[in-house]
């Protein structure tokens, strides 16, 4: 609790409003029960109240890409954002699964949103953003770390962090804060790279009115993906997207 409030204050000191709680869900010992969740969202948010912080945390899941977890998700409401129809679904870091589009297909069945978490660290997909484009022309959202767009990730995952921001391939930003060490709470930095790249309007849907859609369940807006442009060469970003392939 003493972490968690610490990353709190870091959040709250730096203007953010609420946070969504998303621990990872995956086979075996990490599949956490959603009435878990929920109940230690609950007693986080009373902690947060206590210690005078002006925030909400919002309860959610990370869920691990793997065939049994469809029996968990029936529809909107478990494991889902705020209890909605937007659920965090995170890629084996190695590759992507042969059942990946039908499990896309199969949750948007049941009315749930899939949001891919953080593609701009997947190598796969960023040797072929294509696939990326193809499923979010299928409905599928697209969320960014903040961590990724700033170099804490890499310069690698930074270039296909940029690649994807200005071809309309990122549709919400997370902090994926994991500690109160670099991985904390606070995306000042993050919103000033976005700012910078795609313009204060277009940061400002992806940052604010996209996260609370999301949150309560409202529909967001998917940009069309005209065909993917490659950033100049000036920028040093051509040089790592080409290291890729090496």
């Amino acid at each position: 609790m003493e972490i968690s409030l610490e990353m709190l204050r870091i959040a709250n000191e730096n203007g953010t409003k609420g946070i969504v709680a998303t621990p990872h869900v995956m086979e075996g010992e990490w599949l956490l029960a959603w009435d878990k969740i929920l109940m230690e969202c609950d007693r986080l948010q009373k902690a947060s109240q206590a210690a005078g912080f002006d925030l909400w945390i919002f309860p959610g899941s990370e869920v691990a890409f793997y065939p049994d977890i469809l029996d968990k998700l029936t529809g909107p409401g478990a494991y889902c954002i705020n209890n909605g129809r937007y659920l965090l679904v995170e890629l084996p870091a190695t590759h992507i699964p042969s059942f990946a589009e039908d499990l896309f297909r199969e949750l948007q069945a049941r009315g749930i949103t899939p949001v891919l978490a953080h593609p701009e660290r997947h190598e796969e997909l960023a040797k072929k953003p294509e696939i990326l484009a193809k499923w979010i022309r299928t409905g599928v959202l697209s969320q960014m770390n903040g961590t990724s767009i700033t170099g804490l990730m890499g310069k690698r995952v930074m270039a296909t962090a940029e690649l994807l921001l200005v071809n309309n391939m990122v549709h919400v930003i997370g902090s994926d804060a994991h500690s109160i060490g670099q991985r904390n709470t606070n995306l000042t930095s993050a919103i000033e790279k976005i700012t910078q790249l795609i313009g204060p309007k277009q940061a400002n849907q992806l940052l604010f009115v996209n996260a609370d859609n999301i949150i309560h369940s409202r529909e967001v807006g998917i940009p069309e993906i005209m065909g993917i442009q490659y950033p100049s060469a000036k920028s040093g970003v051509m040089y790592w997207l080409a290291k890729l392939w090496k």
